[in-house]
């Protein structure tokens, strides 16, 4: 039996394979393959009608993280364009 370097999807439990844009979570240390982060953007934008803490924790450290990224962004704009 040999195992493979490939990580394992958090959400779909599938391997992940090479060229595939996953995501980490630091929240659940792993990786989650875009076919996963699809699955939880579908549940987000049909309202997270379910219970499934596990998603929201991510889906919550990834808006959390991409917000931060944007705000450092329009500051380092503002800095540029208002000396």
């Amino acid at each position: 039996m040999t195992l493979s370097n490939e990580p394992w999807c958090y959400v779909t439990g599938k391997r992940i394979v090479d060229g595939d844009d996953a995501r980490f979570t630091h929240e659940f240390d792993a990786w989650v393959s875009t076919a996963g982060q699809n699955m939880i953007d579908e549940w987000v934008d049909r309202g997270m009608k379910t219970d499934n803490p596990e998603w929201e924790i991510i889906y919550r450290e990834w808006y959390a993280q991409d917000a931060a990224a944007e705000a450092n962004d329009n500051n380092d704009y503002f800095r540029r364009n208002h000396k």
